[in-house]
């Protein structure tokens, strides 16, 4: 692979939001699985595990509890939206929130005890190794949704998993222990949206790249990085509400 189909794999590369729940190869599964193998990890500590969860009733139970925390907590929390950002996304503009039954779950979990193999000073300073601990495995992360891109499978991470009540909630139902931490899960699947997904606003790299010292009004001003956010979000929303039409 050249550079520029590597660059066009990363253009292409998307959050899909409505997967049907047709069933994939197993082939396939392998190859994101080994894609994620090879992702580099601080000092070679790979704390990655993978758990792949075929099941219908296990899938749904997690559908369920992200959704049970989606449609309370998140819009609980929605409603206290910045003004200057328009308004909140709320139920009644979106709709309950709904994930989409994928075939296949993929859970990229850490195992902490790994955390000691770490140089003494990053094992012993919490931000440090808390830094290289999450950097291993969204490295994991970001290898298998590249892959999971490149042969043509539509994938939607459900990093809501983060929060407390989820975290604990799906550690208990598939019984991971105390020390394994579920970094996200990944819906695998088909693409359910015809045409494939809308275009992506990207800020210009002449925005983003600095060089040497900056200048005292290099960055964006306030008002202009407020309404860059305003059309970040709009756009994001907007393809919220075309993958739930899709699979409605």
């Amino acid at each position: 692979m050249d550079y520029d189909q590597l660059l066009e794999l990363f253009k292409e590369r998307r959050t899909l939001r409505a997967i049907k729940p047709d069933p994939i190869p197993d082939e396939m599964v392998d190859k994101l699985l080994e894609a994620a193998r090879w992702a580099p990890t601080g000092f070679n500590m790979q704390p990655l595990e993978l758990l792949v969860v075929k099941d219908l009733e296990l899938r749904i139970a997690i559908n369920k509890i992200v959704d049970d925390y989606k449609n309370d907590d998140f819009f609980a929390l929605e409603a206290t939206r910045e003004e200057w950002q328009g308004s909140p996304w709320t139920i009644e503009s979106h709709g309950k929130w709904q994930c989409p039954l994928a075939p296949v779950d993929i859970l990229i979990l850490g195992d902490t005890r790994r955390r000691v193999g770490l140089p003494m000073p990053a094992r012993y300073s919490k931000q440090k190794g808390d830094s290289i601990f999450e950097s291993s495995l969204s490295n994991a992360f970001m290898c298998m949704w590249l892959a999971a891109s490149s042969l043509g499978l539509a994938a939607q991470p459900v990093s809501a998993v983060k929060y407390p009540k989820v975290q604990g909630l799906i550690k208990h139902l598939l019984n991971l222990p105390d020390y394994i931490y579920v970094y996200d899960v990944f819906l695998i699947g088909y693409n359910a949206m015809e045409g494939g997904p809308s275009a992506k606003l990207m800020r210009h790299l002449d925005e983003m790249v600095h060089y040497g010292r900056v200048k005292d009004d290099e960055f964006l001003s306030e008002e202009k990085l407020r309404d860059q956010i305003k059309k970040l979000r709009a756009g994001n929303v907007a393809r919220h509400v075309e993958a739930d039409k899709a699979l409605s």
